[in-house]
């Protein structure tokens, strides 16, 4: 295959950040782009110059020519194309999390396999150099037995729309299935299942808070109150502000995760931990003993990929980046390279999520098994 054919379905801002990446994709090109909103597609396809708009994706599914399909919509709309897509004999790159709830994700993992077509699910984290390198600590066996992970992505003032970015979907049950858990919470999650090894996942317990009621009657004033309010009225707001819990995994380690859009809590770090030493993100930082003394060591992330990317270049003088999760995906389709399994890891990452929605609504710890059998089909019919 000298060229990956692909089309992109939703004009909004994720759909947009995907034809931009292709475009610095060796031997991928972006053909066609569905979307309900035929304006909002058109105007895409002539600043990108893409030939095809439909405003029906499953017209675009009975192209031949396409060979991939990028879903780029919301989270209850992924179940329903991405397996329409699977079934049209389409491999599938998907927006993250996989689904709005586990059981639509697995029905995406079964028309995947069912069609013997590759699945791709967003998760920057994962090709970044700064997990790379955890990963080469990891695999180098200089952590020792890693036992231990915490997943933190969280912020003081972050909702969508809300807080003015993204759109009312985002904050929407009905659209989305969750709050930061399911947004933010994928990204630190999936990377770090992706470090220890992706185990099973045996038992969640979590807890949700919603804040945002009580802090715009509280703390906003005046105009700044009202225009809050307002956006929170419009918005339909049903989800969490922030989400905490832990998943105890089949190999005996153990996954910590706190993700929020609207917690007014310290930053806290990332880490992976081993037998013996650890790894802290942001920055990537080696934790360690050496002659009885606790050690830090910076881990100089740039240096390694500026000296790899000169000797990766012919002249010497290049500086090849790191292929990201576009270019690993069309190298996979094309053959050339053993994907790295993202559906795996997003499946997995959506038992620890709803785990923690399940366990929260319960309120005590919940087995995998439990999680599976509760779990609703939350997709948009179409």
């Amino acid at each position: 295959m000298e060229t990956v054919t692909i089309g992109i379905i939703g004009a909004g801002n994720r759909g947009e950040e995907h034809i931009r990446k292709y475009r610095g994709v060796d031997g991928a090109t972006v053909k066609a782009i569905a979307d309900i909103d035929t304006e909002a597609a058109g105007e895409l396809a002539d600043e990108f110059g893409i030939p095809d708009v439909y405003e029906d994706f499953e017209a675009m599914l009975d192209d031949p020519e396409i060979d991939v399909v990028n879903v780029c919509v919301h989270n209850n709309l992924h179940e329903p194309m991405a397996v329409a897509a699977f079934e049209a004999d389409k491999h599938v790159f998907c927006e993250k999390p996989l689904a709005g709830s586990y059981t639509d994700a697995e029905n995406i993992v079964d028309a995947a396999n069912a069609a013997d077509k590759l699945l791709a699910v967003q998760n920057v984290e994962l090709l970044t150099p700064e997990t790379q390198a955890a990963r080469t600590f990891v695999e180098s066996g200089d952590l020792g037995e890693v036992s231990f992970a915490r997943s933190v992505y969280s912020r003081r003032r972050g909702r969508p729309y809300v807080d003015g970015y993204g759109t009312p979907a985002f904050v929407s049950k009905e659209s989305a299935g969750g709050g930061p858990v399911f947004d933010i919470g994928t990204y630190e999650i999936g990377r770090n299942l992706y470090l220890l090894g992706n185990p099973a996942v045996e038992r969640v317990n979590g807890q949700t808070f919603d804040y945002t009621d009580d802090s715009l009657g509280e703390e906003l004033t005046g105009d700044n109150a009202e225009l809050y309010r307002k956006r929170l009225e419009e918005s339909g707001h049903d989800v969490e502000d922030a989400g905490t819990g832990a998943a105890r995994l089949a190999d005996g380690s153990r996954l910590e995760v706190r993700a929020a859009w609207h917690a007014y809590q310290p930053d806290e770090r990332g880490v992976v931990v081993g037998s013996q030493g650890g790894i802290a993100f942001d920055p990537v930082e080696l934790l360690t003993t050496m002659n009885d003394y606790e050690t830090t060591v910076e881990i100089d992330v740039d240096g390694f990929e500026t000296r790899h990317g000169l000797i990766r270049g012919e002249s010497g003088y290049e500086v090849d980046e790191r292929p990201n999760q576009y270019d690993h995906f069309v190298a996979a389709v094309r053959g050339e390279v053993d994907q790295i399994r993202t559906d795996e890891i997003a499946l997995n990452s959506m038992l620890v999520m709803e785990g923690i929605y399940l366990s929260a609504e319960r309120g005590r710890e919940v087995t995998a098994e439990e999680i599976a059998e509760a779990s609703v089909s939350r997709s948009i019919d179409l």
